[in-house]
């Protein structure tokens, strides 16, 4: 046996690994976006989430007040924009800010001068504009309580967030679509250099009369084994990955239902991506040299 035959099936299988692992280290980086996109989500609906809005009380709000809109407030049907109500008395009020202040200002000036209140948190919306109408809302509903005599929350900070997270977002989505479209065309090339290099068996298998789905469905079942094998191979480096981020700074919690769906979501749609992309950039690639002359391989 010739050197050069000893050698091809050493090319060959170089050929497949190295398709396969460009496939895979697109995917990752879609896959990898796909993630920061997600954490992204995560954090700014925490920041959202963890703004207070304060319903100030009048100190002469009686009991059965108080109560009877703390139940209201816990209403999901009246407010199914609400996280979290919790209610502050005045004496905790005092201590709390006692415990801030680091001395005792009710001893000092003989009385408590703090409002009872309560302490909203609302729920994140992806829409800075729900938000927004969330909180006018809020506030509008609150006005047919003369009881109530503000609703305060730090309205500069919440309007930069709504913001800044609406250009975070844009540009979030303008980099996807880019890396989309990068990751199409340059698993297109790889799948090209792959059947470029079987052009000359291509057009033979032609000549000899073997029919083009004869032909074609060979490379079109290794196109989906190529896709396929590149996603696993992204989708555990992926897992590895957010294993180790996650052990170091806790970001997520990987037990979570929703986030073990968004997870496998994913992992989903990197399976289909490198299998779509793969199948179709063979599909079209054979195709085309199957409808070229043979002068036009060379």
């Amino acid at each position: 046996m010739s050197k050069v035959a000893k050698h091809q099936p050493i090319k060959l299988w170089g050929s497949y690994f190295s398709s396969i692992f460009s496939i895979a280290l697109v995917l990752f980086v879609l896959g990898l976006l796909m993630l920061l996109g997600y954490f992204s989500y995560v954090s700014t609906t925490e920041i959202k989430e963890s703004i207070v809005y304060n319903v100030i009380l009048s100190p002469t709000a009686e009991e059965y007040e108080i109560s009877a809109l703390n139940k209201v407030l816990n209403q999901k049907e009246e407010y199914p924009y609400i996280k979290a109500v919790r209610y502050i008395s005045k004496d905790e009020a005092a201590r709390t800010f006692t415990a801030e202040l680091g001395d005792d200002f009710v001893d000092f000036l003989g009385y408590n001068p703090l409002f009872p209140s309560f302490e909203v948190n609302l729920k994140s919306d992806i829409s800075a504009g729900q938000l927004q109408a969330n909180i006018d809302l809020f506030r509008e509903s609150l006005k047919g309580y003369a009881f109530v005599t503000d609703v305060l929350y730090q309205e500069t900070t919440v309007n930069d967030l709504n913001e800044m997270l609406s250009n975070v977002g844009i540009v979030l989505v303008v980099f996807i679509a880019l890396l989309l479209f990068v990751s199409v065309v340059l698993i297109n090339n790889t799948i090209q250099i792959v059947i470029y290099a079987k052009r000359y068996t291509i057009k033979t298998m032609q000549l000899v009369g073997a029919k083009r789905g004869f032909i074609v469905r060979p490379f079109l079942s290794k196109s989906i084994l190529y896709g396929f094998l590149g996603a696993v191979i992204a989708i555990v480096l992926l897992a590895v990955l957010v294993v180790v981020f996650n052990s170091r700074f806790n970001y997520i919690d990987i037990n979570d239902t929703t986030t073990q769906m968004v997870l496998s979501a994913i992992a989903g749609v990197i399976v289909v991506f490198g299998i779509a992309i793969s199948f179709i950039s063979t599909y079209f690639s054979v195709r085309y040299y199957l409808n070229h002359k043979d002068e036009q391989l060379y």
